[in-house]
């Protein structure tokens, strides 16, 4: 999907706990390739570190968008993503640590208005997702988040929600069987920051604030000791296409895989 000399990588937010072992878990986890596995299938980013060592970013774009044809996604006037279709996540790449425009449009789409825009500031060091992410007026809108890939506490899971839906009420994800939300009062076009949990084996239910029915579910989700997940959710309340979601996994403690030769 990378079509300028750009080079790839993974997710970050910082959370700052005044506790000098989590610091030092910060600081250690700086250090370790990013491994990120989605529907689509597996990539490995390197250390953020290494990254702010040659004075880059880390960026990768999420296509939330059912009802839109893939798109390109362009920093100034480079094109950096290419056919990013919906529900991909492409894997992180390097850019320059600077303030960039950036436009999304439709896949060769080149010199076409784009469908939205966004000026970010970009650090070196740090891993940041744009979601692109449909608006009320069928038109589309990005969101730039940086992404955390602090450690969970021991026996712990993180969950983060993205609500890409743009007319929706506040949502709520559910364990199937289980009384207690494990995330709720995620407004439309709201990320939540990551929350720590116990993990999840199961399906997970996505309803609207309030309302005990399902209105969506995951089914065979597991989220595990030590990674970081963002369902992604996307389509229309009571609209077409209808409420869907998806998971992405961040993983800094795996090894990074090796191709099947």
């Amino acid at each position: 999907m990378l079509t300028s000399p750009i080079a790839p990588v993974r997710l970050a937010a910082l959370l700052l706990v005044p506790l000098a072992g989590a610091a030092c878990q910060r600081d250690s986890s700086r250090e370790t390739p990013v491994t990120t596995t989605t529907p689509a299938g597996q990539s490995t980013a390197p250390p953020a570190a290494a990254v702010e060592d040659r004075d880059n970013a880390l960026v990768r774009v999420v296509n939330a968008m059912p009802a839109t044809p893939a798109v390109d996604v362009f920093a100034d006037d480079r094109q950096v993503f290419d056919d990013v279709t919906y529900k991909a996540v492409t894997p992180y790449h390097e850019v320059d640590g600077q303030r960039y425009r950036l436009d999304v449009r439709a896949a060769n789409g080149t010199g076409t208005e784009p469908l939205a825009s966004n000026s970010e500031g970009l650090d070196d060091g740090d891993h940041y997702t744009v979601f692109a992410l449909p608006d009320d007026d069928g038109k589309a809108t990005l969101r730039v988040v940086k992404d955390d890939h602090s450690t969970a506490a021991d026996g712990k899971a993180r969950l983060r929600v993205v609500n890409g839906s743009p007319n929706g009420a506040e949502i709520a994800l559910f364990v199937a069987g289980r009384k207690d939300a494990i995330a709720d009062g995620v407004n439309a076009a709201g990320v939540t920051d990551y929350d720590e949990l116990d993990p999840v084996t199961g399906t997970i239910e996505l309803r609207e604030e309030g309302q005990s029915r399902a209105v969506q579910t995951l089914r065979d989700v597991r989220m595990q000791a030590g990674r970081s997940y963002t369902v992604v959710v996307a389509g229309r309340s009571g609209g077409r296409p209808g409420l869907d979601a998806f998971v992405i996994e961040d993983d800094t403690a795996a090894a990074p895989q090796r191709s099947a030769r």
